[in-house]
């Protein structure tokens, strides 16, 4: 048995190195090797031209999506050419595929922050049904961010009320986590 294996290893040693000894200028065509055979339909005798496989990157739209604690989803979007298929994939490591067509691919991704949105111009006020809300600018002039779920403020306190009602300016994170536990605790009390 190590002899037959020996025996086809040296032959396919000895088919390949005939290969590089019959390399010439012209095609290779499906009789230069003995393994192969034409296709009776495939390859015709007038086709002699030259083909070059040349690496080509793939471009594609790359879209992002954040989607903040306070219930925002920031999108991006854009075209990115692609060489190394690892390294795509390396560069979105942390983001999970929400959708994939040919062309397109979209990522998202939670994040455990407010939005740059709400923390430039966010503040928590009471919506026309008296629930927490957060607000794009002051509550009388600015716009509830739709994403925000609202949350009752029934039992609170009307002090806290007021300051709701004339809005009360979102500083950070860790202030909106404050704030909605505080008023969804008073909620259950």
């Amino acid at each position: 048995m190590k002899r037959l294996w020996w025996a086809i290893g040296i032959s396919l040693l000895l088919v390949g190195w005939q290969g590089m000894e019959n390399s010439s200028d012209r095609p290779l065509k499906a009789e230069d090797h003995p393994f192969q055979r034409n296709i009776d339909g495939k390859v015709s005798e007038s086709s002699t031209e030259e083909t070059r496989v040349q690496v080509e990157p793939l471009t594609l739209i790359v879209v992002l999506k954040k989607h903040y604690r306070d219930g925002v989803t920031e999108t991006t979007q854009e075209e990115e050419t692609i060489w190394s298929m690892p390294d795509f994939w390396a560069e979105y490591a942390g983001w999970t595929v929400e959708e994939q067509e040919v062309g397109k691919i979209v990522f998202q991704r939670q994040v455990e922050d407010i939005s740059p949105l709400t923390k430039s111009q966010g503040y928590f006020g009471l919506n026309k049904d008296g629930e927490l809300a957060v607000f794009q600018g002051l509550p009388d002039h600015g716009e509830v961010i739709e994403s925000f779920k609202p949350v009752p403020v029934k039992p609170l306190e009307s002090k806290y009320k007021n300051k709701l009602k004339t809005g009360i300016k979102i500083k950070d994170f860790r202030h909106f986590e404050q704030v909605v536990q505080r008023v969804t605790e008073e909620e259950h009390a």
